[in-house]
């Protein structure tokens, strides 16, 4: 079946380019996906696919069953939307939608998974069970497109979920990467308004220094990780907005600030936001100033099952090679709302990562960024990666 896999990722390869430069082409913002979405059931009427379903808004659900017999049933996610940024890296299919870009391969991602629900379509008639190939809208824009797929309730029957993203590399190319547990952070955001009473800058015991009190609370906010979280776990706050003061002879009477909050697991980010509560309120009692404060909770942190992974290593391992895959030594510190596939349904679920090297002649840039590229020949590795690892745990599942 392995030969299979790989002769059928090759022969779709050329075609998935193709599809991969017009989404790069043509990228579209969050809850915009239009013509991404339309191509993309484009794409999967023309592979046979069993079903094409719409769970909502711009996002499509590709289904594909297999002939022999009902079995279980695997979800494989990919996102496809763009970011707000305008693209400087030179490439002959560069965006043509000024200040929108592709720059976080989530046009690899989108055209790997129309390769997958091609290779899975044609060899149908070779496994039992149900793949959902799940094109999810919205990932880079909160709340993300992930709730709204399974508040839909067409993912209610997925046994388990799978999903693979590309990194800028410089070596390693098409090497899968795998880890058990925490695999990517969560992200919640953080606003304090602190208000105080202005007063002139000679007689600050008439005043509430809004501005002091807020930069205590940054102080104290960065000692959360130092004093109540376990050393091997880590809770990352960034407080990026500043704001207060109108006078350099003014005692600020209000000031407000905003930011980020980033963990690894469920423990350490309930113990960062009650913190985040009870440094605002001691503050607040010292200071004599009154503080807003709110944690507004974002993404979930990844967590891989261990299972799982040792259920794809082994298959990795056993047929595609010790050298396919690696464990990766630490987790990621970037966000996923793919995590809710795995937190909010309570099925097991994995994130694997794609070495993904970078275009000829560029070097190696960050996701995000205006020059990030990648090297499209990490997309037949993928593919086959992907569609194997399906395969695999169909049969283990039996």
């Amino acid at each position: 079946m392995l030969d299979t896999i790989l002769a059928k990722a090759e022969a779709v390869f050329e075609d998935i380019v193709e599809i991969r430069r017009e989404i790069h082409r043509h990228p579209e913002l969050g809850k915009e996906e239009i013509k991404t979405s339309s191509l993309i059931k484009e794409q999967l009427a023309k592979y046979g696919v069993d079903e094409i379903l719409a769970p909502d808004g711009t996002s499509v659900i590709g289904v594909v069953k297999g002939r022999k017999g009902s079995g279980r049933c695997i979800g494989i996610r990919c996102d496809m939307d763009a970011l707000p940024v305008l693209e400087a890296t030179g490439l002959p299919f560069s965006s043509e939608n000024s200040g929108v870009m592709h720059a976080c391969g989530h046009d690899l991602h989108t055209a790997m998974m129309l390769g997958n629900a091609k290779i899975l379509a044609d060899m149908r008639e070779e496994f039992a069970g149900t793949v959902k190939l799940i094109f999810e809208a919205s990932e880079e824009k909160q709340p993300g497109g992930a709730r709204a797929i399974i508040d839909s309730g067409t993912v209610d029957d997925v046994d388990v979920f799978l999903a693979m993203h590309v990194l800028p590399t410089e070596d390693g190319l098409g090497k899968v990467g795998l880890k058990k547990g925490s695999v990517t952070t969560s992200a919640d955001e953080v606003y304090i308004t602190v208000h105080g009473k202005s007063g002139h800058g000679s007689q600050p015991q008439e005043a509430k220094d809004a501005i002091l009190a807020a930069s205590q609370i940054n102080i104290l906010l960065q000692q959360i990780q130092a004093r109540n979280i376990n050393p091997l776990d880590t809770c990352i706050f960034s407080i990026n907005s500043f704001h207060g003061g109108v006078a350099t002879n003014i005692i600020a009477g209000q000031c407000k600030m905003a930011g980020a909050m980033r963990a690894y697991t469920e423990e350490a980010r309930a113990i960062a936001t009650e913190k985040i509560y009870d440094i605002c309120a001691g503050v607040e009692k010292v200071s004599g100033c009154a503080i807003d404060a709110e944690v507004i909770k974002g993404y979930d942190a990844c967590i891989n099952d261990d299972k799982i992974v040792d259920a794809l290593a082994s298959a990795f391992e056993g047929t595609l090679g010790p050298e396919s895959y690696y464990f990766m030594k630490e987790p990621l510190g970037f966000s996923e709302d793919y995590s809710f596939f795995g937190s909010m349904t309570g099925k097991p679920s994995v994130l694997m990562f794609l070495n993904a090297g970078h275009a000829l002649g560029m070097e190696v840039s960050t996701l995000h960024s205006p020059d990030c590229t990648f090297d499209e020949a990490a997309m037949q590795h993928g593919m086959a990666a992907m569609t194997h690892s399906v395969l695999a745990l169909l049969r283990k599942m039996m």
